[in-house]
């Protein structure tokens, strides 16, 4: 909580989309109430150097040479369409995907969560002690999809709301700061199975949709794959409506403009399909530093804290 009595949420992410993606919907909802009541803070690991750029005249090495800097200047255009204020990177290089080469470059936010967690969770831990956020959220263990990064910062964001309030762990790194609420943005299978319907109900594919020509073992790796993608049901605590927000979040998408397709999955459904498929974002109550047991399931983040 500030100054000014706002509370203050703090999303954790790995590389610049991944918040648009996953909870911008939420980012938006809570940066409108910025003024009167809550404040929102976004959070990434790297500057997404390593990641694809899905529009062919600008897929050069020129272009691949200056790609953080191009996503630092993406997310920036992201957070001004959500109303986001407050933005900052930890510094860390993308690892890539799975069996990139980069997983096993020294500099990468994977090696660095795994070679020593702490040094790593330092710099969030800085963080979360000068802005005092309220709630965290991240991802699952799972990194959402199994992405390196995704992993690491879900890893750190976990240890930074373990020591952060700790005022004998890293005293340097500035006077203690407990968070009262962690969460994980989380798909339900209900939720997958009806986005992947509709996509396919207009020709449209997914990273949800069976491949093709594989392989039975190939075919059986992906399907545990997409498997540990969503959640069941009943793990779900918390449901935001980002009806409201949902404009918001398609420029947001939009200004990711190297890493989105403009006629790929996430930008082909209207705001109306998204109404139509509950224009929610969902979320596990991970832990809590409550008085009591929070009453679930939740419409808000904030829940027990207003």
């Amino acid at each position: 909580m500030d100054s000014s009595g706002r509370l203050i949420l703090m999303a954790v992410h790995a590389h610049p989309d991944d918040e648009t993606i996953s909870m911008g919907g939420t980012l938006a909802t809570y940066a409108a109430a910025h003024s009167d009541t809550t404040d929102t803070y976004v959070v990434t690991g790297t500057r997404g150097e390593l990641g694809e750029i899905v529009i062919p005249e600008r897929d050069t090495p020129e272009e691949h040479e200056r790609l953080g800097e191009t996503r630092m200047g993406e997310i920036a255009a992201a957070m001004a369409a959500l109303g986001v204020t407050h933005f900052e990177n930890l510094g860390f290089r993308d690892s890539g995907m799975v069996g990139d080469p980069g997983n096993e470059d020294p500099r990468c936010y994977h090696q660095h969560s795994t070679n020593d967690l702490d040094a790593t969770t330092e710099h969030l831990v800085r963080i979360i002690r000068r802005v005092q956020p309220d709630v965290i959220a991240t991802y699952d263990d799972f990194g959402g999809y199994g992405h390196p990064d995704h992993i690491a910062a879900a890893r750190v964001a976990r240890r930074a709301w373990e020591v952060a309030g700790d005022s004998t762990w890293r005293p340097d790194a500035g006077p203690a700061w407990t968070p009262k609420k962690l969460y994980e943005v989380r798909t339900p299978d209900s939720q997958r199975d009806k986005v992947l319907a509709l996509l396919e109900s207009r020709g449209l594919e997914s990273w949800w949709s069976e491949p093709k020509d594989s392989t039975p073992e190939d075919l059986e790796k992906w399907r545990q794959w997409r498997a540990a993608m969503a959640c069941p049901d009943e793990l779900i605590t918390t449901r935001i409506d980002i009806k409201k927000h949902l404009g918001a979040k398609r420029r947001a998408i939009q200004a990711h403009a190297t890493q989105i397709k403009s006629d790929g999955p996430l930008l082909a459904l209207s705001e109306q399909d998204y109404i139509d498929l509950g224009a929610v974002e969902q979320y596990r109550l991970v832990a809590h530093r409550l008085p009591s047991e929070p009453a679930l399931p939740e419409r808000d983040l904030f829940e027990g804290l207003r």
